[in-house]
This record gives structure tokens, sequence and C-alpha cells, in this order.
């Protein structure tokens, strides 16, 4: 069994290190929960998740000519109904209106450098989890709103195949 809160707090301290020029929020405190997932996977998708809002957020301060800092992310969880739910929003650039469901596919990006797996990739460790990713524009923040929601409990079987799958995707 993995702890969640955990797992953010330790994506959110690695995004820090990564970026020390753009401010992360943890809002604390956070549910004491275990759940059943593959923890590694888990901790890549919260990775990937919070490298994008940083990469929106030097983008929109490139974009807009803000040196100071200001602009940040802020990651949060919350537990409803059997559900994890990690959230988190950025002061970026934000997603496109159009076509919007499309930046979950493989290859579809809207950076200049991007790769368009990073999402396709969480979707895939949310869905293989029994959980969703969703999208949307954030509600404290200017940016993104990004929501990965996970069961607490699930079959273990389906646990190990999750690893397995997302394993041979690598």
């Amino acid at each position: 069994r993995e702890n969640p809160a955990e797992m953010l707090r330790e994506a959110v301290f690695a995004q820090r290190v990564a970026a020390g020029d753009i401010g992360v929020d943890l809002i604390e405190p956070l549910p004491d929960v275990t759940m059943q997932a593959d923890g590694r996977m888990v901790r890549q998708a919260l990775a990937n998740i919070l490298k994008n809002a940083g990469e929106a957020v030097a983008g929109r301060r490139e974009r807009d000519g803000v040196t100071e800092p200001g602009l940040g992310i802020i990651a949060r969880m919350t537990v409803e109904d059997g559900v994890a739910s990690f959230i988190i929003e950025d002061d970026g650039v934000g997603l496109p209106a159009k076509d919007r469901d499309r930046l979950t596919e493989p290859y579809v990006t809207t950076r200049e450098k991007g790769t368009g797996l990073g999402l396709a990739i969480v979707k895939r460790i949310c869905e293989d989890h029994g959980g969703e990713l969703k999208l949307a524009d954030a509600e404290t923040l200017s940016g993104a709103r990004v929501c990965l929601n996970f069961p607490l409990s699930q079959d273990h079987k389906a646990v190990a195949r999750a690893a397995s799958a997302t394993r041979t995707a690598e």
C-alpha cells in the first residue's frame, strides 16, 4: 500500500529542486490515507503533471515578459467517496479551448519542444489504476487545472496488470 500524501510531497519537492524559481505551494494538511497502487507509476504521473505546470508558468513568464516571482503552482490532495484526487493548478499559459481532449493522445502537443507523450502516459497510468485524468481551466489561479483521480482500493490483480502494462509501454 502507498501513502498518496507522501507521493505528492515527494513530487512537489522534486519540482521545487528542478525549477526553484517557480514557487510550488503544497496545501497542507493532506489526508492521511493509503491506497493500492504502483507507487513508481503514480509518482511518475505526478512528476509529469508538475513538470508540465512548471513549463507552462515559464512559458507565460516568457510570453508576458514577467521577471519577478509571483506566478506559480498550487498542489493539493482531497479524498472523497474512496477516491484520492491530486489537484495541480498553475499560473501558466493555460490549456487550449479547442481540441483540449486531444492533449491526452500520444504525440499531440502545444509546445515547440514537446513530444506529446507526457499527458498520454499520465492518462494511461490513471486508467490502469481504475482512475481518470481531468483537464480544465484553473479555478484558483489563471492557467490550467489538472486532476488525477485514483481509487484508494482496487483488485490486486488490476494493480499488477497496471504495473506490467505501464512498464512495457515505457
